[in-house]
Protein backbone atom coordinates (compact mmCIF):
# COMPACT_ATOMS: atom_id res chain seq x y z
CA UNK A 1 0.00 0.00 0.00
CA UNK A 2 1.18 3.55 -1.23
CA UNK A 3 5.03 2.33 -1.84
CA UNK A 4 3.39 -0.92 -3.38
CA UNK A 5 5.61 -3.22 -2.22
CA UNK A 6 4.44 -4.11 1.20
CA UNK A 7 1.47 -3.44 4.26
CA UNK A 8 0.52 -0.73 6.30
CA UNK A 9 -0.75 -1.01 9.89
CA UNK A 10 -3.78 1.40 10.21
CA UNK A 11 -6.09 2.05 12.73
CA UNK A 12 -9.06 4.56 13.49
CA UNK A 13 -13.01 4.23 12.68
CA UNK A 14 -12.45 3.95 8.43
CA UNK A 15 -10.54 1.22 9.34
CA UNK A 16 -13.04 -0.34 11.68
CA UNK A 17 -16.27 -0.12 10.33
CA UNK A 18 -15.78 -1.86 7.20
CA UNK A 19 -13.69 -4.81 9.33
CA UNK A 20 -17.47 -5.34 11.12
CA UNK A 21 -19.29 -4.53 8.30
CA UNK A 22 -17.50 -6.95 7.13
CA UNK A 23 -18.02 -9.31 9.69
CA UNK A 24 -22.15 -8.32 10.09
CA UNK A 25 -22.45 -9.91 6.90
CA UNK A 26 -20.51 -13.21 7.43
CA UNK A 27 -22.38 -13.83 10.57
CA UNK A 28 -25.82 -13.07 8.75
CA UNK A 29 -24.99 -15.13 5.85
CA UNK A 30 -24.18 -17.74 8.51
CA UNK A 31 -27.70 -17.39 10.60
CA UNK A 32 -29.98 -15.89 7.62
CA UNK A 33 -33.06 -16.34 9.91
CA UNK A 34 -31.55 -14.29 12.90
CA UNK A 35 -32.83 -11.27 14.20
CA UNK A 36 -31.15 -8.10 13.52
CA UNK A 37 -30.31 -8.57 17.53
CA UNK A 38 -29.64 -11.42 17.74
CA UNK A 39 -26.60 -10.69 14.52
CA UNK A 40 -25.71 -7.70 16.60
CA UNK A 41 -24.95 -9.55 19.93
CA UNK A 42 -23.48 -12.14 18.39
CA UNK A 43 -20.77 -10.24 16.67
CA UNK A 44 -20.09 -8.23 20.44
CA UNK A 45 -20.39 -11.60 22.63
CA UNK A 46 -17.58 -13.13 20.52
CA UNK A 47 -14.99 -9.92 20.30
CA UNK A 48 -11.56 -10.70 22.72
CA UNK A 49 -9.67 -8.53 24.06
CA UNK A 50 -6.63 -9.77 23.60
CA UNK A 51 -6.50 -8.30 19.97
CA UNK A 52 -6.58 -5.09 21.45
CA UNK A 53 -3.71 -3.67 22.38
CA UNK A 54 -4.08 -0.92 25.76
CA UNK A 55 -7.77 -2.93 26.06
CA UNK A 56 -10.10 -0.98 28.18
CA UNK A 57 -13.59 -2.23 28.09
CA UNK A 58 -14.87 1.77 27.63
CA UNK A 59 -12.67 1.99 24.52
CA UNK A 60 -12.90 -1.75 23.37
CA UNK A 61 -16.14 -3.29 24.27
CA UNK A 62 -15.69 -6.69 24.15
CA UNK A 63 -12.61 -6.79 22.42
CA UNK A 64 -11.78 -7.39 18.24
CA UNK A 65 -14.16 -9.24 16.22
CA UNK A 66 -13.82 -12.59 15.69
CA UNK A 67 -16.57 -13.94 12.32
CA UNK A 68 -15.04 -16.92 12.96
CA UNK A 69 -16.55 -17.55 15.81
CA UNK A 70 -20.09 -15.03 15.44
CA UNK A 71 -20.61 -17.45 12.51
CA UNK A 72 -20.38 -20.52 14.74
CA UNK A 73 -22.25 -19.09 17.97
CA UNK A 74 -25.78 -20.30 18.52
CA UNK A 75 -26.20 -18.43 21.86
CA UNK A 76 -26.52 -14.70 22.18
CA UNK A 77 -26.67 -12.70 25.61
CA UNK A 78 -27.66 -9.27 25.90
CA UNK A 79 -28.94 -7.05 28.55
CA UNK A 80 -32.56 -6.88 29.30
CA UNK A 81 -32.75 -3.06 29.45
CA UNK A 82 -32.72 -2.39 25.83
CA UNK A 83 -33.75 -4.74 22.52
CA UNK A 84 -31.04 -3.70 20.75
CA UNK A 85 -28.30 -3.18 24.13
CA UNK A 86 -25.69 -6.30 24.68
CA UNK A 87 -23.63 -4.26 27.41
CA UNK A 88 -25.00 -4.04 30.68
CA UNK A 89 -25.21 -0.41 30.98
CA UNK A 90 -25.05 0.98 34.95
CA UNK A 91 -25.01 4.95 33.64
CA UNK A 92 -23.26 7.91 35.06
CA UNK A 93 -24.45 7.94 39.45
CA UNK A 94 -23.20 10.42 41.35
CA UNK A 95 -22.49 8.68 44.87
CA UNK A 96 -24.13 9.88 48.09
CA UNK A 97 -23.64 6.36 49.69
CA UNK A 98 -22.35 3.14 48.30
CA UNK A 99 -23.84 1.90 44.90
CA UNK A 100 -25.51 -1.34 44.74
CA UNK A 101 -26.80 -1.80 41.10
CA UNK A 102 -29.06 -4.78 39.40
CA UNK A 103 -28.84 -5.95 36.07
CA UNK A 104 -30.47 -8.82 34.11
CA UNK A 105 -28.36 -10.66 31.27
CA UNK A 106 -30.80 -12.72 28.66
CA UNK A 107 -28.86 -15.83 27.25
CA UNK A 108 -30.91 -17.22 23.60
CA UNK A 109 -30.13 -20.62 22.15
CA UNK A 110 -31.07 -20.66 18.16
CA UNK A 111 -29.56 -24.14 18.10
CA UNK A 112 -31.06 -27.48 18.28
CA UNK A 113 -28.90 -28.48 21.48
CA UNK A 114 -28.84 -26.91 24.89
CA UNK A 115 -25.45 -25.40 26.00
CA UNK A 116 -23.48 -24.91 29.44
CA UNK A 117 -21.13 -21.98 30.18
CA UNK A 118 -19.09 -21.56 33.61
CA UNK A 119 -20.02 -17.73 34.83
CA UNK A 120 -17.38 -15.79 35.73
CA UNK A 121 -16.18 -11.55 35.83
CA UNK A 122 -12.85 -10.89 33.84
CA UNK A 123 -11.14 -7.87 32.95
CA UNK A 124 -11.80 -5.30 35.85
CA UNK A 125 -10.47 -2.29 36.05
CA UNK A 126 -11.28 1.06 37.53
CA UNK A 127 -12.62 1.99 40.53
CA UNK A 128 -12.86 -0.66 43.30
CA UNK A 129 -16.24 -2.73 42.48
CA UNK A 130 -17.11 -6.28 43.06
CA UNK A 131 -19.54 -8.15 41.15
CA UNK A 132 -21.90 -10.82 42.12
CA UNK A 133 -23.38 -13.39 39.82
CA UNK A 134 -26.98 -15.31 40.58
CA UNK A 135 -25.13 -18.80 39.23
CA UNK A 136 -21.56 -19.86 38.36
CA UNK A 137 -23.18 -22.21 35.63
CA UNK A 138 -25.80 -21.74 33.42
CA UNK A 139 -27.52 -23.96 30.72
CA UNK A 140 -29.37 -22.56 27.62
CA UNK A 141 -32.26 -25.13 26.27
CA UNK A 142 -32.15 -25.22 22.76
CA UNK A 143 -34.31 -23.23 21.13
CA UNK A 144 -35.07 -21.57 24.41
CA UNK A 145 -33.59 -18.94 27.30
CA UNK A 146 -31.56 -18.66 30.23
CA UNK A 147 -31.48 -15.80 32.57
CA UNK A 148 -28.47 -14.28 34.87
CA UNK A 149 -28.60 -11.78 37.49
CA UNK A 150 -25.79 -9.22 37.83
CA UNK A 151 -25.34 -7.21 40.80
CA UNK A 152 -22.62 -4.66 40.87
CA UNK A 153 -21.47 -2.91 44.15
CA UNK A 154 -18.88 0.24 44.14
CA UNK A 155 -18.16 1.60 47.69
CA UNK A 156 -18.62 5.56 47.57
CA UNK A 157 -15.38 6.23 49.48
CA UNK A 158 -13.33 4.99 46.81
CA UNK A 159 -15.27 5.75 43.33
CA UNK A 160 -13.16 8.84 42.89
CA UNK A 161 -13.83 12.59 42.71
CA UNK A 162 -14.01 15.10 40.34
CA UNK A 163 -10.55 15.19 39.74
CA UNK A 164 -10.21 12.71 37.05
CA UNK A 165 -12.72 11.04 35.15
CA UNK A 166 -13.67 7.48 36.79
CA UNK A 167 -15.02 4.56 35.57
CA UNK A 168 -16.32 1.28 36.53
CA UNK A 169 -15.69 -1.71 33.88
CA UNK A 170 -15.26 -5.04 32.87
CA UNK A 171 -16.91 -8.47 31.00
CA UNK A 172 -18.87 -11.07 32.47
CA UNK A 173 -17.60 -14.10 30.73
CA UNK A 174 -19.30 -17.10 29.66
CA UNK A 175 -17.09 -20.04 28.85
CA UNK A 176 -18.29 -23.40 27.26
CA UNK A 177 -18.53 -26.03 29.86
CA UNK A 178 -17.24 -28.60 26.88
CA UNK A 179 -15.94 -28.39 23.35
CA UNK A 180 -19.82 -29.54 22.10
CA UNK A 181 -21.26 -26.08 24.31
CA UNK A 182 -22.03 -23.81 21.30
CA UNK A 183 -19.55 -25.63 19.35
CA UNK A 184 -17.15 -24.09 22.20
CA UNK A 185 -17.52 -20.37 20.89
CA UNK A 186 -17.08 -18.22 24.32
CA UNK A 187 -19.39 -15.27 24.86
CA UNK A 188 -18.55 -11.97 26.60
CA UNK A 189 -20.56 -9.00 27.59
CA UNK A 190 -19.25 -5.21 29.00
CA UNK A 191 -20.34 -3.83 32.13
CA UNK A 192 -20.30 -0.37 32.79
CA UNK A 193 -20.41 2.45 35.23
CA UNK A 194 -19.20 6.40 35.58
CA UNK A 195 -19.24 7.25 39.48
CA UNK A 196 -18.65 10.39 41.24
CA UNK A 197 -18.69 10.33 44.67
CA UNK A 198 -20.68 13.30 46.56
CA UNK A 199 -19.05 15.58 48.99
CA UNK A 200 -22.28 17.58 50.57
CA UNK A 201 -20.24 20.24 51.73
CA UNK A 202 -22.92 23.53 52.88
CA UNK A 203 -22.08 27.32 53.98
CA UNK A 204 -23.79 29.69 56.50
CA UNK A 205 -22.84 33.10 56.83
CA UNK A 206 -23.36 34.95 60.33
CA UNK A 207 -24.61 38.25 60.63
CA UNK A 208 -22.17 41.08 59.98
CA UNK A 209 -21.18 43.56 62.72
CA UNK A 210 -21.51 46.70 62.94
CA UNK A 211 -18.40 48.85 61.38
CA UNK A 212 -17.01 50.74 58.92
CA UNK A 213 -15.34 47.60 57.45
CA UNK A 214 -18.12 44.77 58.83
CA UNK A 215 -16.92 41.48 58.95
CA UNK A 216 -18.59 38.27 59.87
CA UNK A 217 -17.88 34.35 59.89
CA UNK A 218 -18.58 31.94 57.10
CA UNK A 219 -19.32 28.25 58.78
CA UNK A 220 -18.38 25.65 56.42
CA UNK A 221 -19.60 21.87 56.87
CA UNK A 222 -19.49 18.56 55.18
CA UNK A 223 -21.99 15.82 55.33
CA UNK A 224 -20.95 13.95 52.70
CA UNK A 225 -18.66 10.98 51.73
CA UNK A 226 -15.64 12.40 50.41
CA UNK A 227 -13.57 15.48 51.04
CA UNK A 228 -15.06 18.59 49.56
CA UNK A 229 -13.40 21.60 49.08
CA UNK A 230 -15.49 25.10 49.47
CA UNK A 231 -13.85 28.05 47.39
CA UNK A 232 -14.89 31.39 47.91
CA UNK A 233 -16.08 33.86 45.39
CA UNK A 234 -17.74 37.53 44.81
CA UNK A 235 -21.12 36.81 43.64
CA UNK A 236 -21.75 38.68 40.73
CA UNK A 237 -25.00 37.62 38.59
CA UNK A 238 -27.96 34.94 38.80
CA UNK A 239 -30.38 34.14 36.24
CA UNK A 240 -33.66 32.05 36.47
CA UNK A 241 -33.51 28.28 34.45
CA UNK A 242 -34.89 28.35 31.04
CA UNK A 243 -34.66 24.98 30.00
CA UNK A 244 -32.47 21.24 30.55
CA UNK A 245 -29.77 22.87 28.09
CA UNK A 246 -26.08 22.78 29.55
CA UNK A 247 -25.51 26.00 28.85
CA UNK A 248 -28.29 27.15 30.95
CA UNK A 249 -26.25 29.42 33.02
CA UNK A 250 -27.54 30.09 36.67
CA UNK A 251 -24.44 32.26 38.88
CA UNK A 252 -21.27 34.31 38.01
CA UNK A 253 -18.80 34.50 40.20
CA UNK A 254 -14.73 36.14 40.14
CA UNK A 255 -12.33 36.06 42.81
CA UNK A 256 -8.42 37.54 42.18
CA UNK A 257 -4.98 36.63 43.46
CA UNK A 258 -1.71 39.24 43.89
CA UNK A 259 1.24 37.85 41.60
CA UNK A 260 4.89 38.85 41.98
CA UNK A 261 4.16 41.97 40.18
CA UNK A 262 1.96 44.50 42.11
CA UNK A 263 0.35 45.51 38.62
CA UNK A 264 -1.04 42.11 37.24
CA UNK A 265 -3.61 40.09 39.33
CA UNK A 266 -4.93 36.33 38.23
CA UNK A 267 -8.57 36.48 37.98
CA UNK A 268 -11.13 33.22 37.72
CA UNK A 269 -14.54 33.41 36.75
CA UNK A 270 -16.48 30.69 37.88
CA UNK A 271 -19.86 29.84 35.78
CA UNK A 272 -22.46 27.52 36.97
CA UNK A 273 -24.83 26.45 35.29
CA UNK A 274 -28.64 24.30 36.27
CA UNK A 275 -27.70 21.05 34.60
CA UNK A 276 -24.57 18.49 34.22
CA UNK A 277 -22.73 18.18 30.92
CA UNK A 278 -20.42 15.31 30.11
CA UNK A 279 -17.82 17.50 28.89
CA UNK A 280 -17.68 21.10 28.98
CA UNK A 281 -16.82 21.50 25.38
CA UNK A 282 -20.22 21.12 24.09
CA UNK A 283 -20.63 24.33 25.55
CA UNK A 284 -19.36 28.15 24.80
CA UNK A 285 -19.39 30.25 27.35
CA UNK A 286 -18.54 34.71 26.43
CA UNK A 287 -18.17 37.01 29.19
CA UNK A 288 -18.31 40.47 27.76
CA UNK A 289 -16.35 43.02 29.62
CA UNK A 290 -16.00 46.90 29.86
CA UNK A 291 -13.04 48.12 31.36
CA UNK A 292 -13.21 52.01 30.45
CA UNK A 293 -16.40 52.30 32.22
CA UNK A 294 -18.16 53.46 28.97
CA UNK A 295 -20.78 50.92 29.02
CA UNK A 296 -19.63 48.88 26.32
CA UNK A 297 -17.35 45.75 26.10
CA UNK A 298 -13.36 46.38 25.34
CA UNK A 299 -12.79 42.26 25.80
CA UNK A 300 -14.49 38.91 26.03
CA UNK A 301 -13.46 36.61 27.97
CA UNK A 302 -14.11 32.89 26.44
CA UNK A 303 -14.62 29.38 27.56
CA UNK A 304 -14.69 26.83 24.85
CA UNK A 305 -12.81 24.29 23.27
CA UNK A 306 -9.10 24.23 22.83
CA UNK A 307 -8.88 22.70 19.76
CA UNK A 308 -12.05 24.84 17.69
CA UNK A 309 -9.95 28.03 18.43
CA UNK A 310 -6.19 26.39 17.48
CA UNK A 311 -7.42 23.83 14.68
CA UNK A 312 -10.89 24.17 13.78
CA UNK A 313 -11.69 20.90 15.50
CA UNK A 314 -12.82 19.93 18.48
CA UNK A 315 -10.18 18.38 20.98
CA UNK A 316 -12.44 17.75 24.35
CA UNK A 317 -10.23 19.94 25.87
CA UNK A 318 -12.00 23.06 27.79
CA UNK A 319 -9.85 26.76 27.69
CA UNK A 320 -10.08 30.20 28.05
CA UNK A 321 -8.89 33.03 25.69
CA UNK A 322 -9.28 36.50 25.94
CA UNK A 323 -9.89 38.30 22.59
CA UNK A 324 -10.10 42.33 21.96
CA UNK A 325 -13.22 43.84 20.61
CA UNK A 326 -11.25 46.36 18.70
CA UNK A 327 -8.72 44.42 17.39
CA UNK A 328 -9.73 40.89 17.38
CA UNK A 329 -6.37 39.99 19.29
CA UNK A 330 -6.05 36.95 21.29
CA UNK A 331 -4.36 35.65 24.35
CA UNK A 332 -5.28 32.10 26.31
CA UNK A 333 -4.47 30.83 29.99
CA UNK A 334 -6.10 28.00 31.31
CA UNK A 335 -9.50 26.78 32.53
CA UNK A 336 -10.76 24.09 35.33
CA UNK A 337 -14.07 21.81 34.34
CA UNK A 338 -14.55 18.63 35.20
CA UNK A 339 -16.28 16.05 33.26
CA UNK A 340 -20.03 15.46 34.60
CA UNK A 341 -20.16 18.67 36.24
CA UNK A 342 -21.73 22.11 35.68
CA UNK A 343 -18.82 24.43 36.72
CA UNK A 344 -16.47 26.03 34.80
CA UNK A 345 -13.77 28.02 36.02
CA UNK A 346 -12.18 30.77 33.56
CA UNK A 347 -8.40 31.89 34.34
CA UNK A 348 -7.16 35.05 33.21
CA UNK A 349 -4.63 37.52 34.11
CA UNK A 350 -5.31 41.39 34.34
CA UNK A 351 -2.93 42.04 31.49
CA UNK A 352 -4.66 39.99 29.14
CA UNK A 353 -7.60 42.94 29.44
CA UNK A 354 -4.67 45.51 28.44
CA UNK A 355 -3.22 44.69 25.36
CA UNK A 356 -1.32 47.14 23.41
CA UNK A 357 -2.73 50.47 21.78
CA UNK A 358 -5.66 49.09 23.08
CA UNK A 359 -8.09 49.74 26.52
CA UNK A 360 -6.69 49.05 29.64
CA UNK A 361 -7.06 47.53 32.77
CA UNK A 362 -4.91 49.53 35.23
CA UNK A 363 -4.32 48.46 38.83
CA UNK A 364 -3.83 52.92 39.14
CA UNK A 365 -5.32 54.23 36.60
CA UNK A 366 -8.43 51.74 35.68
CA UNK A 367 -8.58 49.25 37.91
CA UNK A 368 -12.27 47.92 37.81
CA UNK A 369 -14.26 46.34 35.20
CA UNK A 370 -17.60 45.56 34.32
CA UNK A 371 -19.03 41.94 33.11
CA UNK A 372 -21.64 40.11 31.57
CA UNK A 373 -21.97 36.59 29.56
CA UNK A 374 -23.83 34.88 27.06
CA UNK A 375 -23.50 31.34 26.33
CA UNK A 376 -23.58 28.59 24.00
CA UNK A 377 -24.88 25.17 23.22
CA UNK A 378 -22.55 23.82 20.56
CA UNK A 379 -23.66 20.77 19.80
CA UNK A 380 -26.99 20.00 20.80
CA UNK A 381 -29.50 23.11 18.73
CA UNK A 382 -30.27 25.15 22.32
CA UNK A 383 -30.64 28.92 21.93
CA UNK A 384 -27.92 30.90 23.21
CA UNK A 385 -28.58 32.61 26.83
CA UNK A 386 -27.96 35.85 27.43
CA UNK A 387 -27.38 37.27 30.95
CA UNK A 388 -29.43 39.41 32.77
CA UNK A 389 -27.80 42.62 34.72
CA UNK A 390 -24.23 43.82 35.02
CA UNK A 391 -21.82 43.12 37.59
CA UNK A 392 -18.84 45.17 38.86
CA UNK A 393 -15.97 43.86 40.32
CA UNK A 394 -11.93 45.54 41.50
CA UNK A 395 -9.55 42.36 41.09
CA UNK A 396 -6.65 44.40 43.54
CA UNK A 397 -9.13 45.62 45.95
CA UNK A 398 -12.58 43.64 46.44
CA UNK A 399 -16.04 45.07 47.76
CA UNK A 400 -15.72 41.54 49.81
CA UNK A 401 -14.04 39.01 50.69
CA UNK A 402 -13.24 36.26 48.20
CA UNK A 403 -10.20 33.98 47.62
CA UNK A 404 -10.97 32.03 50.87
CA UNK A 405 -10.53 28.16 50.66
CA UNK A 406 -11.01 25.51 52.99
CA UNK A 407 -11.14 21.39 52.68
CA UNK A 408 -13.68 19.87 54.76
CA UNK A 409 -13.63 16.00 55.16
CA UNK A 410 -16.18 13.89 55.77
CA UNK A 411 -18.33 15.38 59.01
CA UNK A 412 -16.17 18.40 58.99
CA UNK A 413 -16.27 21.68 59.35
CA UNK A 414 -14.07 24.89 58.79
CA UNK A 415 -14.21 28.76 59.43
CA UNK A 416 -13.48 30.97 57.18
CA UNK A 417 -13.43 34.93 57.90
CA UNK A 418 -15.16 37.64 55.40
CA UNK A 419 -15.34 41.17 55.39
CA UNK A 420 -16.78 44.22 53.58
CA UNK A 421 -14.75 46.79 52.01
CA UNK A 422 -17.16 49.36 52.20
CA UNK A 423 -15.84 51.67 50.45
CA UNK A 424 -14.98 49.57 47.03
CA UNK A 425 -18.97 48.38 47.94
CA UNK A 426 -19.95 51.39 46.92
CA UNK A 427 -18.44 51.33 43.60
CA UNK A 428 -18.59 47.24 42.74
CA UNK A 429 -21.55 46.34 44.80
CA UNK A 430 -21.74 42.21 45.02
CA UNK A 431 -24.70 40.43 45.30
CA UNK A 432 -22.53 38.23 48.41
CA UNK A 433 -20.84 35.26 48.57
CA UNK A 434 -20.71 32.36 45.52
CA UNK A 435 -18.91 28.86 47.61
CA UNK A 436 -17.91 26.52 44.75
CA UNK A 437 -17.54 23.10 45.48
CA UNK A 438 -17.24 20.54 42.84
CA UNK A 439 -17.72 17.63 44.31
CA UNK A 440 -21.13 18.45 45.33
CA UNK A 441 -23.84 17.00 43.14
CA UNK A 442 -23.94 19.14 40.05
CA UNK A 443 -26.20 21.95 39.03
CA UNK A 444 -26.72 24.44 42.10
CA UNK A 445 -25.25 22.77 44.80
CA UNK A 446 -21.81 22.85 42.84
CA UNK A 447 -22.35 26.90 43.70
CA UNK A 448 -24.06 28.10 46.76
CA UNK A 449 -25.43 31.53 47.19
CA UNK A 450 -25.54 33.67 49.76
CA UNK A 451 -26.82 37.39 49.94
CA UNK A 452 -24.76 39.79 51.92
CA UNK A 453 -26.30 42.97 52.41
CA UNK A 454 -23.86 45.41 54.51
Amino acid sequence: MASGAGGEFLSGTSMASPHVAGAAALTRQAHPAWSVADVKAAIVNTGIPSGVGDYATSRGGTGLVQPASSTKSQVVARSSSSPLGVALNFGYQELARDFIGTSQLNLHNNGSTPATFKVTQANAAGSAHTVSLSKSTITVPPNDDAQLVVQLRVPAATAGNSSGFNEVSGLVQLTPASASDNAGVALRVPYYLVPHALSAVSTSLGKLNEGTNPTTTAKVSNKGVIAGDADFYAWGLFDVPTGKATNDVRALGVQSFPTADPDIAIMVFAVNGYNRWSNASVNEFDIGVDVDGDGTDDYVIVGVDDGIVRAGDFSGVFNTFVFSVKTGAGTSFTASAPTDSSTALLVVETDQLCLPGDKCLSRTANPRLSYHYTSYDLFHGASPKSGTGVARFNPWNSAISQGGFATVAPRGSASVPIQVNSAEWALTPAKGVMVVTFDNAAGGPEAQLLDVAP
